[in-house]
C-alpha cells in the first residue's frame, strides 16, 4: 500500500523449528585401545560422532558398535558409555540443552553423517576451541570456560552450527523415508539393506530401534515393508542367520554350546538352546549328533 511517499511493509516473524538453549561440552578424544568410560546420566542431549576406528555404545538397555562416519544421540537422562576394547579410535561429543519438538526424532537415532554434516560438525569443533579455553580432549570436563580474547560472534556461531548439523540430519531423514515411501524399487533396496545390516551384526546384537535410527524409518514401516518382500519378520529372519552360523560352528567342532551362544550375541544358553529348536526342531545335542552320523556315512 502506498501512501503517498511512504511504503508501508508489514513484518513476517521468523520461527525456530531447532533452538538450542546451550551447551555443556565440546570434545574431540583420542582413545587408547581399552579405554573403558564407566557411564553417566544427564538431563541434557549428547551426540557422540566417530571419527575413525570404531567404539562399542551402551544406551539405555542397548549395546552396539559405532563405526567410522557414524553417530549416535543419546537423549535426556539415557545411561550411556563408550569403551574401544583392543582398538583406537577418535570422536566427537557435543552435550547441549534444547527442548524442542522436534528433538523427539532424534531419540535413540544412530546414522551416518554427510559430508556436508562433518564439516558442520568440525566447525563447531574449531570455534570451540577459540571460544573456550578448556582441553577439547578432557574426559572429565563439566563445565566450558568461555575465553577472554574469544572472537566476535563466536558463542553465536556455535549455536547456529549445531541447529544448523541438527536440521540437516533431520531433513536427510525426512527426505529418505518419503523417497522410499512412494518408490517400490527403492522399498526393495531397504529390504536389502536391513539384510546387509542383519548379516553384518550376526555376531552381536541389534534391535528394530537400531534399524530404525541407521537407516531412518520408523519401526512400522520396516516391519511392513521387510515382512512384505520375505514372508518373516525382521527378528525371525535374523534368528535364521545365526542359526545357520551356529551350525556351522558346531560343525566346526572346536567349541561348546555355551562358548557358540555367547559368540553370537545370546545373552544365555538357555535362551540360545530354546531359538535353535524352534528354528530348526532339533536340539543342539540332537544337531550336533546328526553332524557325526553324517560324517561316518
Amino acid at each position: 500500500m502506498n501512501n503517498g511517499n511512504k511504503t508501508t511493509y508489514v513484518k513476517t516473524p521468523l520461527s525456530s523449528a531447532i533452538n538450542v538453549k546451550a551447551v555443556y561440552t565440546v570434545h574431540y578424544f583420542k582413545y587408547g585401545q581399552k579405554f573403558d568410560f564407566e557411564g553417566e546420566k544427564h538431563d541434557f542431549w549428547e551426540f557422540v560422532y566417530l571419527d575413525s576406528g570404531k567404539a562399542h555404545i551402551t544406551a539405555g538397555d542397548k549395546e552396539f558398535e559405532l563405526t567410522q562416519g557414524e553417530a549416535y544421540f543419546h537423549k535426556p537422562n539415557e545411561y550411556h558409555s563408550i569403551r574401544t576394547d583392543n582398538r583406537f579410535a577418535n570422536s566427537v561429543i557435543l552435550s547441549f540443552e534444547c527442548h524442542s519438538p522436534s528433538m523427539r526424532s532424534f531419540e535413540d537415532m544412530r546414522t551416518a553423517l554427510s559430508e556436508a554434516e562433518k564439516d558442520i560438525l568440525s566447525k563447531i569443533v574449531r570455534e570451540s576451541s577459540v571460544c573456550f579455553t578448556d582441553k577439547l580432549n578432557d574426559v572429565y570436563l563439566t563445565k566450558m570456560h568461555k575465553a577472554d580474547d574469544r572472537p566476535f560472534g563466536g558463542e553465536q556461531l556455535i549455536k547456529m552450527y549445531i541447529e544448523q548439523l541438527l536440521i540437516s540430519i533431520y531433513r536427510n531423514h525426512t527426505a529418505i523415508a518419503d523417497k522410499t515411501r512412494h518408490n517400490p524399487k527403492n522399498a526393495g533396496e531397504l529390504t536389502d539393506r536391513i539384510k546387509e545390516m542383519l548379516k553384518e551384526n550376526v555376531y552381536s546384537t541389534v534391535t528394530l530401534s537400531d534399524i530404525s535410527s541407521v537407516l531412518f524409518f520408523s519401526k512400522t514401516y520396516i516391519k511392513t515393508i521387510f515382512k512384505k518382500n520375505t514372508g518373516m519378520t525382521v527378528m525371525q529372519y535374523f534368528t535364521a542367520l545365526k542359526t545357520d552360523e551356529a551350525k556351522k560352528l558346531i560343525s566346526c567342532d572346536k567349541y561348546t554350546f555355551t562358548e557358540i551362544a555367547y559368540k553370537l550375541g545370546y545373552s544365555s544358553l538357555h535362551y540360545f538352546s530354546r531359538q535353535f529348536k524352534k528354528t530348526t526342531n532339533m536340539t543342539l545335542t540332537e544337531y550336533a549328533r546328526s553332524i557325526k552320523v553324517d560324517n561316518v556315512l
